[in-house]
């Protein structure tokens, strides 16, 4: 499977997730979220892997290993090609890969070679993914 897609957003890095405690009785429940801003992008990177998914006639996630390329253009800088101010670049990637995660490939462990980028230009982000066959 090779699936090759653009997303025409500025990137976003995984943030921290934010907890919460809820009074429930004698008991106190604990739980996590992701912020809003982060919340929505991995709803747009969703949406876009999932039109991706139906372009390609793909009825499943993969269950291979998957090879990712990312390459995230941070906006104009008429000076410069590599953008090297934060985001840092893994967090950027952990909110793409957990957004394609259950549309593209069943879980993102199975991705086993990840080549990353960051870099001016857009703001977009092209993802391409492909299986890879075992020996």
């Amino acid at each position: 499977m090779l699936l090759v897609f653009d997303v025409q957003t500025k990137p976003v890095p995984q943030a921290r997730p934010r907890f919460y405690v809820r009074r429930h009785g004698q008991k106190n429940i604990v739980g996590a979220y992701d912020p809003a801003n982060c919340k929505t992008f991995k709803e747009v990177i969703a949406w876009h892997a999932k039109a991706a998914v139906l372009r390609q006639g793909i009825r499943r996630p993969a269950e291979g290993p998957i090879s990712i390329r990312l390459v995230f253009q941070m906006g104009r800088n008429g000076k410069e090609l590599y953008h090297t101010k934060r985001p840092d670049i893994d967090n950027l990637a952990k909110a793409v890969k957990d957004a394609l995660k259950g549309i593209v490939y069943a879980d993102d462990s199975q991705i086993v070679e990840a080549h990353l980028y960051k870099q001016y230009g857009g703001p977009e982000i092209r993802i391409e993914i492909r299986t890879l066959e075992e020996a």
